[in-house]
């Protein structure tokens, strides 16, 4: 029903307490929802538990103490992008601390920053000018990396990484954007969560962090890392909830229309945490080079649930797209002798030879892989021909090919593959494209 303007105040008050006693408040179109999720935060039972640290993290590391009332000037808030970047990952963090507000006025400044200013694409269909680079972007209070394309192989990244998390207030990492932080060292002893089909390749990377699957996010005060995509908008929350207090986060999530379940989360952390599974495997694998190559064979023999040949490779490559080349080639060496008819390990240590410069290592591995291809029939014809093209391709680089006979190229798709070029239009055996023709 549609109340007149000019309908008298003294009806109007005694028409409003009857409707309240026959119809539920929600149902009340002048109701409005922020009376409603204020009276609900207020009658919370249950206070917010954070998750701790796997073990007392170092001083460093502690939070700083802080005053929810007392913020003087907006906290600036550093949007990490690269290409590839997932979409979700930065714009709902973003969107929260842009809109987090007290009376005073906002309580974040936030920017993006990125490797260079040069347009970037996120999920293949937008495309984002970051405002500033590592080198010239302000300090910021608040470093956020997300996931997507994840290029744990910068050094420059890991670099700024490390430097931001000695003189920021919070690095905060959503999806598998904690694997930056686990290649830069960050997440040594602390307990921390990324996607779900991240979790194995960061305890790969810091074998002394505690990787829990049954956590939104973990919180150890200078560190915070989110699980997948959505998470990161709860975990800002929770950052602004932490650092300008309840109501302003309330206030935020009511704005965005979010539906922010603060006590669910926390009943969640209150739980022990899960470790991620196939942990057996995974500190294994990160012994490979310890044990030496027969060592390692025998150990595997012994695992009750031996990781596969297609995670065990996958290692090998967070391994080597995070700096850590030695142990990846260790990796590869070992999955190509455990699997001795598989050409794609064969290839995989031979990218990652070629990647470390030791070109007669690389070749020979890539003509073993191309012999154990003609040895193998029960692979599917597009990823015999997508393999052979790598290993082929690999061989004639080596060898002095020239640049024009390399004809197809990424299309491009932002990563490391965009630079190198192949003999055959099959699908990029990097990210997995359909290869162009090079333009003449």
């Amino acid at each position: 029903m549609q109340i007149p303007a000019a309908f008298p105040p003294s009806l109007l008050g005694a028409l409003t307490a009857l409707l309240t006693l026959v119809v539920p408040a929600r149902a009340l179109p002048f109701q409005t929802q922020a009376l409603e999720a204020k009276a609900a935060h207020e009658a919370k039972a249950a206070p917010e538990v954070k998750a701790k640290p796997a073990q007392e993290p170092a001083a460093e590391w502690k939070a700083k103490p802080e005053s929810a009332a007392t913020t003087k000037a907006p906290r600036k808030v550093a949007i990490v992008l690269y290409p590839g970047v997932e979409l979700l990952d930065f714009a709902g963090p973003g969107e929260v601390f842009q809109a987090a507000h007290e009376k005073s006025g906002p309580c974040f400044q936030t920017f993006t920053v990125a490797e260079s200013k040069d347009p970037l694409k996120s999920q293949g269909f937008v495309t984002i000018t970051p405002q500033y680079t590592l080198a010239d972007c302000p300090k910021p209070d608040i470093v956020v990396v997300p996931g997507g394309d994840v290029p744990t192989h910068s050094v420059e990244l890991r670099d700024w990484v490390r430097a931001r998390a000695q003189d920021s207030e919070l690095m905060m990492s959503v999806c598998n954007g904690a694997l930056v932080y686990a290649a830069a060292g960050l997440l040594k002893g602390l307990e921390a969560t990324t996607h779900h089909s991240a979790l194995q390749n960061l305890a790969v990377l810091e074998p002394d962090a505690k990787v829990f699957t049954n956590r939104r996010f973990v919180d150890n005060g200078r560190v915070l890392t989110s699980a997948g995509i959505a998470a990161g908008i709860d975990g800002a929350l929770h950052v602004v909830q932490r650092m300008c207090g309840e109501d302003v986060a309330w206030s935020t999530a009511r704005g965005m229309e979010y539906d922010w379940r603060p006590d669910e989360i926390a009943k969640l952390h209150a739980q022990p945490g899960t470790p991620v599974e196939g942990i057996e495997g995974l500190r294994w694998v990160r012994s490979i080079r310890t044990l030496g190559l027969a060592g390692a064979l025998a150990e595997y023999a012994t695992l009750e649930k031996p990781p596969s040949e297609a995670k065990i490779n996958g290692w090998g490559y967070s391994l080597m797209r995070a700096g850590h080349d030695d142990e990846a080639v260790d990796v590869f060496r070992f999955v190509a002798e455990a699997f001795p008819l598989s050409a794609n390990a064969m290839d995989s240590l031979s990218e990652a030879l070629e990647a470390r410069h030791e070109s007669q290592g690389a070749a020979r591995a890539a003509k073993e892989c191309l012999a154990r291809l003609e040895k193998t029939t029960d692979l599917p014809a597009e990823r015999r021909a997508m393999i052979k093209n790598a290993s082929a391709s690999r061989l004639a680089r080596l060898s002095g090919t020239p640049a024009s006979s390399f004809r197809f190229a990424c299309p491009p798709c932002g990563g490391e593959c965009d630079a190198l070029g192949f003999l055959e239009g099959t699908s990029c055996p990097n990210c997995g494209m359909p290869l162009a023709e090079r333009k003449p």
